[in-house]
């Protein structure tokens, strides 16, 4: 990240959301995919559709460069006249949404397609160009908690449960 006065700080950037711009936007998605899944056969062309998971909206958002994309039209947001405060200026290291369905996390380049190598042997500059995304589910539902490492942006998923207290 960058100080006030725009020098290299070597800071991590942390973006986050309660996740209802993910699930106001995944009401307009539409992922293919297969029948025993979920998905339903659509009659006029045969292709079987569901809905987007939690983890392509919230790449969408990043991909878009805008937080809330469905705001104000059916996520309720304040517009501005001056400047939209849920445009991406600067490209987050983690980008979280609470209050997803499951825990799901990807790291993603700045294309926001998936990598799949280790970017901790990887340049500086390769290593500035990733986002960790990551799906929290519900605490009261699921009894999860997520950790991330900010240095190799590492998940780990802590599960508190009934029988363990």
């Amino acid at each position: 990240g960058r100080d006030d006065d725009g020098d290299e700080s070597g800071g991590v950037m942390v973006l986050g959301s309660d996740g209802l711009n993910v699930a106001d936007l995944r009401r307009y998605l539409v992922k293919n995919m297969p029948k025993e899944r979920g998905g339903r056969e659509d009659e006029e062309d045969g292709i079987e559709v569901g809905a987007a998971s939690c983890m392509d909206a919230l790449n969408r958002t990043l991909k878009y460069g805008h937080i809330a994309p469905t705001g104000p039209d059916s996520l309720p947001t304040f517009p501005s006249s001056e400047s939209d405060p849920f445009v991406l200026e600067d490209r987050p290291s983690v980008y979280f949404a609470g209050n997803c369905d499951e825990f799901d996390t990807r790291l993603v380049d700045a294309n926001g397609d998936e990598i799949l190598e280790d970017i901790n042997n990887a340049t500086k500059d390769r290593r500035n160009d990733v986002t960790r995304l990551v799906c929290i589910p519900s605490f009261a539902i699921t009894g999860e908690v997520v950790l991330v490492k900010l240095r190799s942006l590492e998940c780990q998923v802590v599960s508190f449960n009934d029988a363990s207290l």
